[in-house]
Parts: structure tokens; C-alpha cells; sequence
């Protein structure tokens, strides 16, 4: 074919240059383009700020040390609002600016949504910051979790209430995809357990005037109430089921582990149960929580639970661009990351493979403690 051409050009009186490959998308001879979308604004904005905060904190720890193959690590970040109408377009313009890949796009419905693109773009999603178990399975060849599923967490969560004897279990839970997720794994958990469900809700976004519903959980008197919502939404949930008279033991999933989410609670998030899927920012046991919490400090930045997501999520991420290698390029990238077999991350182990994209399994569950910050 070559020959054919050489002989085409003679012909035409044109020099034959054979083509060369260009950088690949995202990639320049000093830089490395991230892409994020996430709710800077609307009802998750505070804990994606920390989220953000605690990537931040690892991609400056390894720019300053040379980057990775000499590249630095740049996050862009593109703001939907938390609104899944418009994750797809700010995605978009993400990919028109030519980004390597993305990472921990914020939401179960945001991130469904952009699941055609990713396929279409051949476009690698490292840790989307969502336990949904369409994610997960079937695997999503483009899509790399880092965070256990939510239904693992509910299953945690109904598990250590057996075993304080805590029975009658209750969901208020929002009307979405995240919402009906939880509940899959809230149902399947009850009846590992021979329980069933004393009483279940849904809400619709926005949730406007939830009085009767909070009457309702009030009056059934469960053992605990799982509250599955956006942050805001779940502490308008707890203050009213406190002022009502509410005593039910109150608990969440890790979408609301962040410090904006105990500030905001206030005296009403005392007590309330939370299961994460990072480690304690604050455990100083754990290597993992020890190097996030020293960078944190050297930079002068704060921590926090929803930060030490970010972090951890940012130390998978720039693993699989080391393991891409210098010429890396999107499907490289993809590869690089499915090569990923028990992964130390500090008292985390994360694995891949090309039938697994769950990353990693923690779960466990803490409590608010009347000062405002987790313990466990």
C-alpha cells in the first residue's frame, strides 16, 4: 500500500510523508487534562467542594514531585448543578477540550446518563462518585468504581442493626434511581435477616412539604429509619423528624459522609448513623488516612471524610496513568487500570479486572457524635 502510494506521489510531483500519530486527547508534552462533572452548585455542592479538595490534594503532592512521566495532572471541572439533565452537556464540553478522561463525576443519575458517551467517545470514568449498582454490573467497560456498591453499605448497615437487636426497619428514600438502588439492597438485606420493611416512603425532587411523611415514620415508631436523599434533603428529613417527636435510631449512606453535612445538621445530627466507604479522615491507624492527613496539612488545606474520597479516589486514578505509560492514550489508560490487582492504597486494597470494576469493598459504619464530627 505504501509502495502504491510513493508511486502516486511521483506521479503528482508531491514528496511522500508518511503519517505520524499526534498526542493523544488529554495528553501533551506537559500536561495530563482530567475532566469532572459534579455539582459544584445545588444540593451536593458542599461535599463535592471537599470531594474536589481531597483530589486536589494528592494530583499536588504528585505534580510537585514531577508529575507523572513528566506530565503535570489538571482537573477540570464543569458544573451540572447536581441536575442529571445537564451532566451530559457539560460532559461534552469536557470532551471538546480534549480531556484524557473523567473522574468522580458526582450522582447515580448524572453518571447513567453519560454512559452512551463514554462508550461513543471510547472515554475511560475513573471513580464515579456513586455506589449504584448499575455500574457495576453488568460491567461497564469504560467505567472504573473505586467506592463498594450502596447496596453493600445498606447490607452493612441492616447487619450491624441485628446485631444490637435493632428490628422493625424503615426507609424514606428519594424517588430516582439512587433511591430505588437503595431500596433493592434494603429489601435483600431484610430478607437475609427473615425481616420485612415496617414501613417504606418515597419522596419526589424537590422535596417540598414532607410533614405527613415525617407523621407517618413518627407514628410507626420503627427501630431505624434509612433516609436516602441529597444532603440537604436528608437533614430537612432528620430536623423535622426530631421536632415531631421522632426517637427512631436515623441513619445514611456515604453520599452524605462529609463535614458541610454534620455542619449543617447541627444538635440534630447527633447519634445519627452513617456508613462510609473511605476511612475516618481522622484514623491515624490507617496509612492511608496518615499520608492525606500530612499533605493536607503541608499545603495548608482542611480534611475531611468527603475529602478522603477525593484523595483516595486520585491515588487509583494516578496509578492507572503510571501504569499507562508514557505514550498513554485513553484506551490505554482502560487497560492499564484493569491490570490493577490488589492495589495497597494505604489499608485499602483495589482490584480490577476484566469481569470486576468494583475497586474496592469497605464499607463500615459510624456514628455523629454531639460535637459534630464522625466517630466509629
Amino acid at each position: 500500500m505504501k509502495i502504491a502510494r510513493w508511486i502516486l506521489c511521483l506521479i503528482c510531483s508531491q514528496p511522500f510523508v508518511p503519517a505520524i500519530a499526534g498526542p493523544a486527547a488529554g495528553v501533551s508534552s506537559d500536561k495530563l487534562l482530567i475532566g469532572q462533572v459534579a455539582g459544584l452548585t445545588g444540593p451536593v455542592a458542599g461535599s463535592v467542594k471537599e470531594q474536589v479538595g481531597g483530589a486536589q490534594v494528592y494530583f499536588k503532592a504528585v505534580n510537585d514531585k514531577g508529575g507523572v512521566a513528566g506530565r503535570r495532572i489538571e482537573l477540570h471541572t464543569e458544573d451540572d448543578g447536581f441536575d442529571p439533565k445537564r451532566t451530559p452537556e457539560a460532559a461534552r464540553k469536557l470532551i471538546q477540550q480534549g480531556v484524557l478522561a473523567l473522574f468522580m463525576v458526582r450522582g447515580t443519575g448524572n453518571t447513567e446518563s453519560i454512559l452512551p458517551l463514554l462508550d461513543k467517545e471510547g472515554l475511560p470514568l475513573v471513580a464515579p462518585a456513586t455506589g449504584a449498582s448499575s455500574l457495576h454490573q453488568p460491567v461497564r467497560r469504560w467505567v472504573f468504581n473505586v467506592r463498594a456498591p450502596y447496596q453493600m453499605e445498606v447490607a452493612a448497615a441492616v447487619r450491624h442493626l441485628a446485631t444490637l437487636k435493632v428490628s422493625r426497619l424503615a426507609m424514606f428514600h428519594v424517588d430516582d434511581a439512587f433511591g430505588a438502588d437503595a431500596l433493592a439492597g434494603f429489601n435483600k438485606a431484610l430478607a437475609e435477616h427473615g425481616q420485612t420493611a415496617a414501613l417504606v416512603q418515597s419522596y419526589k425532587r424537590p422535596a417540598g412539604d414532607i410533614v405527613n411523611a415525617v407523621k407517618a415514620f413518627v407514628q410507626a415508631a420503627p427501630g431505624a429509619v434509612f433516609v436516602i436523599g441529597s444532603a440537604s434533603e436528608t437533614a430537612n428529613f432528620i430536623r423535622q423528624f426530631h421536632a415531631a417527636g421522632g426517637v427512631s435510631q436515623l441513619i445514611t449512606l456515604s453520599n452524605n459522609a462529609a463535614q458541610a453535612f454534620y455542619d449543617d445538621l447541627g444538635k440534630a445530627g447527633s447519634g445519627v448513623i452513617i456508613t462510609q466507604v473511605v476511612p475516618d479522615s481522622g484514623r491515624v491507624s490507617m496509612s492511608l488516612a496518615q499520608e492525606y492527613l500530612r499533605l493536607a496539612k503541608e499545603q495548608g488545606q482542611a480534611h475531611s471524610d468527603a475529602g478522603m474520597e477525593g484523595f483516595m479516589a486520585a491515588k487509583v486514578l494516578v496509578e492507572g496513568l503510571r501504569r499507562a505509560g508514557n505514550d498513554v492514550s485513553r484506551d490505554k489508560l482502560r487497560a492499564a487500570l484493569e491490570s490493577i490487582r490488589d492495589f495497597d492504597i494505604g489499608g485499602i486494597t483495589i482490584s480490577y479486572g476484566p469481569n470486576d470494576h468494583t475497586g474496592s469493598q469497605f464499607v463500615e459504619t459510624s456514628i455523629i457524635s454531639a460535637s459534630g464530627r464522625l466517630i466509629r
